[in-house]
């Protein structure tokens, strides 16, 4: 199926953790890999050790249910 209008509703969630935080990035943890994120790329409400995922325009806190 190589049409471009079709819209697939599939999504892969990243979740991950907040391993390391400061002024300028944020190091997450996702899977057993660690990732460099610019800081701008997080949301303000994250702290350490917090579990986040990914929104498709920043990280956010995962509120667990």
């Amino acid at each position: 199926m190589d049409d471009s209008t079709f819209k697939s509703s599939c999504q892969i969630e990243r979740i991950g953790e907040i391993v390391k935080l400061d002024e300028q990035a944020a190091v997450i943890l996702i899977n057993g890999k660690t990732i460099i994120v610019p800081i701008a790329k997080v949301a303000g409400e994250v702290c350490y050790g917090d579990r986040v995922f990914w929104t498709g325009n920043c990280w956010r806190r995962k509120l667990e249910s």
